[in-house]
């Protein structure tokens, strides 16, 4: 499926870089869109606004998620508990739903104001964007992601003092329950995209889509990269609430830095 991604992934659009520059095709729909449909309360559930505004197809996918990932968690919680990992992981695609839902509504409305630096893909086009050849094909991206891998497996190394391997081969447990190999690694695989996407859109669209952009009209690009990047990474210290409380102070001076 990745691959099949990867081979349709659309080129990406470039953002107005001058106020005065003629609207793009893409920013006079986005007026239309706004004018026709004002943000309302619809803006706190995913998939309303979009399809008010006409992108009726983006609109049934996010409400279609939001009620199959808030069913899976109320479903998972009440059959393992709420701080287990069967309501937890939708729960946590179901946040980067709406931030993503509600990201994109704002974006829409930026580019219909026609300002500067606003990403111009729409949903859709995102959605397969961490797949694209076209990106992934490039040295610096490749080559960047090993460097990455290479780094977290030796940081985990030295945090861990060795890499575990006593739980190879094993049959996987899913959400709390044991589950045949040839079933249980498959859907962890899918369970790990499917979380991947929702954060890697979410992420993007919130740090780099909107944060960055904002800075990037008041202050400059450079700048904005900057700040934006270490307000990203300064947000993942709350991960701190969610680990064990002999964890939490490797995690701040290992992990949040890396």
């Amino acid at each position: 499926m990745a691959l099949a991604c990867a081979a349709c992934a659309p080129v990406m659009h470039q953002a107005r870089r001058a106020p005065d520059a003629p609207p793009s095709a893409r920013e006079l729909e986005s007026q239309q869109r706004v004018a026709n449909c004002p943000v309302n309360a619809g803006l706190f559930v995913p998939g309303v606004l979009q399809m008010c505004r006409g992108r009726k197809t983006e609109g049934t996918v996010l409400a279609s998620l939001g009620v199959a990932e808030l069913g899976a968690a109320v479903a998972g919680g009440a059959a393992n508990g709420f701080s287990s990992s069967a309501a937890g992981v939708p729960l946590i695609a179901l946040g980067d739903l709406w931030t993503l839902s509600v990201i994109d509504v704002a974006l829409e409305e930026q580019r219909a104001a026609r300002l500067s630096y606003v990403p111009q893909e729409s949903l859709a086009e995102l959605a397969p964007a961490p797949f694209s050849f076209e990106v992934l094909s490039r040295p610096s991206v490749w080559a960047g992601i090993a460097g990455s891998l290479a780094a977290g497996i030796l940081v985990s190394a030295i945090v861990d003092h060795g890499i575990d391997t006593s739980n190879a081969g094993k049959r996987p447990v899913i959400f709390g329950r044991e589950m045949n190999s040839a079933v249980g690694y498959p859907l962890a695989a899918a369970v790990g995209v499917g979380l991947f996407e929702h954060v890697a859109v979410a992420e993007e669209m919130a740090f780099r889509g909107a944060l960055q952009s904002s800075w990037a009209r008041s202050l400059d690009e450079t700048r904005a990269w900057a700040y934006a990047s270490l307000v990203f990474g300064a947000a993942h210290g709350s991960n701190v609430l969610f680990l064990d409380r002999g964890q939490r102070l490797t995690y701040l001076a290992v992990g949040l830095p890396f």
